[in-house]
């Protein structure tokens, strides 16, 4: 009896920690977007014509992030697309069924890093990531090619007055820019820009990983 209890509580601690995350997400993102687009706009870049494909929330500490992708996994509501090592520690991609409307936009792609052991940073919203092509002039595949990389230099050139960072630009698939902005509500965020969906470069990846 006593472990059936347990079972039960386990499980509403799991439903509570998951209404509390989607609550926060559909209560922060629109803001989030809206302040990026705002900071953006400053210097003449208007992502609206843009698809957010996804956001990143970071947590404070292994044993929250350990938590949450537990959680997050045991709920019908969403939906693991891949949960790997980048960087020396593992990042979770999810996708909610609900999503977050956002204008004419539907956002549903979460990504959730581990924290990095050197880079300590509060949980919370942390970048949001661009598709910069359309259907019509996206590349055949999120391999890094001279088709990535024409279009994120083009891109770049069209907007000089931000300070890029390059160095996801080498990255074998999927490479972005980025740039960082001050939103006063979010502190320091990244906004990156790449060429492909998440949900395909994660399916392009996991088939190329089947095949290998």
């Amino acid at each position: 009896n006593s472990a059936r209890n347990k079972k039960k509580r386990e499980k509403e601690k799991r439903k509570k920690l998951v209404q509390k995350f989607t609550t926060t997400l559909v209560e922060q993102v629109p803001k989030f977007l809206e302040a990026v687009q705002a900071r953006l706009l400053e210097n003449n870049l208007d992502v609206c014509q843009y698809y957010p494909d996804h956001i990143c929330w970071r947590t404070e500490a292994l044993e929250e992030y350990s938590e949450l992708v537990s959680t997050l996994r045991s709920s019908q509501d969403w939906t693991l697309l891949i949960e790997s090592e980048i960087g020396g520690r593992p990042i979770a991609t999810f996708q909610w069924n609900h999503g977050i409307q956002f204008g004419d936009r539907l956002v549903d792609i979460v990504e959730i890093p581990a924290p990095k052991d050197a880079s300590p940073y509060k949980t919370g919203l942390e970048h949001v990531e661009y598709v910069i092509c359309g259907d019509n002039n996206k590349p055949s595949s999120p391999r890094n090619d001279n088709t990535h990389q024409t279009i994120l230099n083009e891109f770049m050139a069209r907007f000089p007055s931000f300070e890029w960072n390059t160095k996801a630009k080498e990255k074998e698939t999927n490479p972005d820019v980025s740039t960082k902005v001050e939103l006063s509500d979010f502190g320091t965020c990244s906004v990156k820009f790449h060429l492909m969906p998440l949900a395909e470069v994660i399916k392009y990846e996991i088939n190329t990983l089947l095949i290998e």
